[in-house]
């Protein structure tokens, strides 16, 4: 069967999707795709998608719409979804994918939400653009909104304030204001609810937040200290990122390592059987994966998770152990004694793993998080990035807090769940806390305490 047009095709569950040409920018919906199904035989348009056309009256399950069906529904309910994006979080992860969305042939508009005074003079001193080298080419990119979020005022002073609101001359177009649909969220794990209290107020439940970072149990605090409400609760999903990124100073980054982006939107009802997901959500995944650089994919919830833990796994025993000995990730190689370390704090993770509620009944759990194999991939890593420091390293260097809550905590949180003691686990976190809290009083004044950087 030959195509009606030669706009392209596309393949979705074995049937031949052709495409009409289109304007540049201009939405599928509009332009009347045409669906060839190989299996039933029949065309149909994508504005019969409500009708009774495509399906099939001799198909014993032709009351339950087809995929096609179900994917032209999908496209029709994002025509109206505002395509602005709002990055909370300017560093690494932050720029990169900002930076990779704005090399979209029409780019949505993007903006960075910035928490400090001093990031924004950064910005502005910047040049008001990001920067990425890849293998020795630098590419500029610029036409960035950018917005200074403001901490939550006290609820003595928020009081004072809506008390005299009608003194104060209001405007619809303030961006503090403004609702955000579309949220990606790549601050550190420990700075997450800080930040998401600052734009709470502009968050709906028809909002999307894509969380990015390091670390699990962020759901968990942001529904507790943050959404505790799930009927005005946002659609959250979750992202796994693998590609090797640092900076050089504010803005400039430099893209040391190939990787993938893997992402999973997260039913806000785990017992249903066909969740519903919102329009933001669905925009942002689409316009995630179209990005080639981020060469990002979806995954289904069960699957994520399981890459989470895999690289949980791997930060659970580099990051703390550079942290406690002030080394690089290839001094791990060739010790020994260290070697005996990495295999008694994986032997507690495997057991935590392989015991999780959650993934019982999944399929070769045991096998991918078996001893050996992690310890594979944690020395391998520690081989593909031997001249870097960990991040644990640099914060505790710098005075600041490290993500060991969300990272070994998280293994010794669970494990109590189920009632696993992670002796060695629980060893190594408090040895960390106690090495972040010398090292605070070793900067003294220089670095306040109280403060976080969000980026």
């Amino acid at each position: 069967m030959r195509p009606l047009c030669r706009a392209g095709a596309r393949v979705i569950n074995r049937c031949w999707i052709w495409v009409t040409a289109c304007k540049p920018g201009s939405n599928l919906l509009q332009n009347s795709p045409i669906f060839y199904n190989q299996r039933h035989r029949y065309w149909w348009s994508a504005h019969d998608a409500d009708g009774n056309k495509g399906r099939d009256t001799n198909d014993p399950d032709s009351e339950k719409p087809s995929l096609l069906v179900r994917y032209c529904r999908a496209q029709r309910r994002t025509v109206n979804t505002p395509r602005r994006i709002y990055i909370l979080g300017a560093g690494n992860i932050g720029g990169f994918v900002a930076h990779s969305l704005a090399g979209l042939p029409h780019r949505p508009p993007i903006t960075l939400l910035l928490p400090s005074q001093k990031s924004l003079t950064s910005w502005h001193e910047q040049g008001e653009s990001i920067k990425l080298t890849t293998n020795g080419l630098l590419d500029t990119k610029s036409n960035f909104d950018v917005s200074f979020v403001r901490r939550p005022r006290p609820p003595e002073e928020a009081s004072a304030v809506q008390d005299n609101l009608h003194l104060v001359p209001q405007s619809r177009d303030d961006p503090q204001d403004e609702i955000i649909h579309n949220l990606i969220v790549t601050v550190k794990a420990l700075n997450t609810v800080d930040a998401l209290r600052r734009v709470a107020h502009r968050l709906t439940r028809e909002s999307c937040i894509l969380f990015i970072q390091n670390g699990m149990g962020v759901i968990e605090e942001v529904n507790d200290k943050v959404f505790p409400d799930p009927a005005t609760r946002p659609q959250y999903m979750l992202g796994v990122i693998s590609h090797g990124i640092y900076h050089t100073k504010p803005f400039t980054l430099v893209h040391s390592g190939y990787g993938t982006t893997a992402l999973a939107m997260l039913p806000r009802n785990i017992e249903e059987v066909k969740p519903q997901f919102e329009p933001s959500a669905l925009y942002l995944l689409r316009t995630m994966t179209r990005t080639p650089v981020l060469a990002a994919v979806g995954f289904a919830p069960t699957d994520l998770l399981q890459l989470q833990l895999e690289k949980l796994a791997v930060n659970a025993v580099i990051n703390p152990l550079t942290a406690l000995m002030s080394c690089v990730n290839g001094d791990l190689l060739h010790q020994p004694s260290i070697s005996r370390v990495i295999r008694l704090l994986l032997a507690e993770i495997c057991v935590v793993v392989q015991s999780l509620p959650e993934l019982q009944g999944v399929s070769n759990v045991k096998v991918r998080f078996d001893i050996t194999r992690l310890e594979g991939q944690v020395l391998s890593i520690a081989n593909k990035t031997a001249a870097n420091k960990s991040s644990m390293l640099q914060d505790i260097n710098q005075g600041r807090l490290t993500e060991i809550e969300y990272i070994t905590g998280y293994i010794i949180r669970r494990g109590e769940e189920i009632g696993i003691q992670c002796v060695l686990n629980y060893m190594v976190k408090h040895m960390i806390k106690t090495k972040e809290r010398l090292a605070k009083e070793k900067h003294g004044n220089l670095l306040p305490t109280e403060s976080r950087n969000l980026g």
